[in-house]
């Protein structure tokens, strides 16, 4: 198997362990507190940034460095792929009316492909880690 494939089936397998805890806390603050679609999804992102992060930068990625290497990079990377989600599920959810749940699936999609093409030309890639391993 090629370094970009199974580079991308390991960040596939962390992105279904930290969409499954991402949406089950959105889908929980939807639930129990009845909020707005923006604050449940900056929740679930929240939560499954340190999830994401910890699992993509040690097994995705292989860097064996110490977090404070990638993690400058990381932010800016996850902060921009945030902001696009957002705005997607904000314009859907207020403007076109999506179900609160669907467009929620919408702004994932963004954000996972934006975080991967993030890691793997900025984060990691300029950084010495060997990506294509």
């Amino acid at each position: 198997m090629s370094g970009l494939v199974r580079q991308s089936v390991r960040f596939a397998a962390v992105g279904l362990v930290n969409t499954a805890i991402g949406l089950l806390a959105i889908c929980a603050v939807l639930y129990l507190f009845n909020c707005d679609p923006a604050i449940a999804n900056a929740v679930g992102y929240a939560i499954g940034l340190v999830v994401s992060f910890s699992l993509n930068h040690v097994w995705t990625f292989g860097d064996n460095r110490p977090v404070a290497g990638a993690l400058p990079r990381y932010v800016p990377v996850v902060a921009t792929a945030y902001a696009c989600n957002l705005t997607a599920v904000i314009i859907g959810s207020r403007r076109f009316h999506i179900d609160p749940y669907l467009v929620q699936l919408v702004g994932m999609a963004i954000y996972t492909s934006l975080v991967f093409l993030g890691c793997r030309w900025f984060v990691y890639g300029r950084s010495g880690i060997v990506v294509d391993r």
